[in-house]
């Protein structure tokens, strides 16, 4: 392969990392008068983040009725008011959302990589059939890197142990 054939590789794999971990925030899935129906990704199977919500949800007149599911990452919205103000609400719940919480170790920065990596392991279920995960490809790497160094060269033999106890590790901690 050409240093230029690897550099299009690259570009095209970043292409779709970057649309896969892009976050795509409130989705609205059905509407009608008065009622609307979103989603949010960073809602699904996130129990943390719908009380995170109802403890920040704001007092606004004509706000009926507020729903959220996490086993779909749905929110159902009943109003009587103006749907600009039901369009602020939920800028609202979304900037909550990207704001780490005041006992988070993390800043802004670990939050937001964290959220994306959960994302991108989230998203790799769903492609695989709930066959593979962020665990189970690392500790792949590192049984075949590990294996590989130990049968190349015997001047690599700690560091294959090494490579092959994380595999090890990680395969022994997933559910």
């Amino acid at each position: 392969m050409t240093y230029f054939t690897g550099l299009a590789l690259g570009i095209s794999a970043g292409r779709r990392l970057h649309h896969l971990l892009k976050d795509k925030g409130f989705e609205l899935l059905h509407a009608l008068p008065g009622r609307r129906r979103y989603h949010h990704s960073a809602l699904l199977h996130n129990p943390a983040l719908i009380q995170t919500w109802q403890r920040a949800l704001p007092y606004i007149p004509g706000l009926k009725k507020i729903g959220f599911t996490a086993e779909t990452g749905n929110i159902l919205i009943e109003y009587t008011c103006d749907s600009s103000i039901i369009d602020q609400l939920t800028a609202y719940l979304d900037q909550v959302q990207k704001q780490p919480s005041p006992q988070s170790a993390y800043g802004q920065v670990g939050h937001t990589i964290r959220r994306k990596v959960r994302r991108l392991n989230h998203s790799l279920l769903e492609h695989s059939k709930k066959t593979l995960d962020i665990r189970t490809v690392l500790a792949m790497f590192f049984l075949i890197w590990g294996s590989q160094k130990l049968w190349a060269t015997a001047t690599y033999r700690p560091s294959g142990y090494q490579l092959l106890w994380w595999a090890y590790s990680l395969m022994k901690g997933r559910n």
